[in-house]
């Protein structure tokens, strides 16, 4: 089992990766947990739709990736 603070130390990618494993697996994670990895990396996929963003577009962007990060890693912790 990963800890959180290992699981902040991937890439945003990687954590989708995961997510999609939970979400993919409903009978092991629970459908509960499934459902919110779907939605966590949902998030993520909307999240890397920037096209030339302005500076301060970019600026939120990252901001709100860091967020989702600590969200997942965090979901991700109490369920791997």
């Amino acid at each position: 089992m990963a800890s959180k603070q290992e699981l902040e130390g991937l890439p945003l990618t990687g954590l989708a990766v995961l997510c999609k494993k939970v979400a993919d697996n409903p009978e092991k994670y629970t459908e509960a947990g499934a459902a919110v990895a779907a939605k966590l990396r949902e998030q993520w996929f909307l999240s890397e739709e920037r096209f030339n963003p302005s500076l301060k577009e970019q600026q939120e962007g990252e901001r709100k990736q860091a967020e989702l990060k600590k969200r997942m890693a965090e979901f991700l912790a109490g369920v791997l």
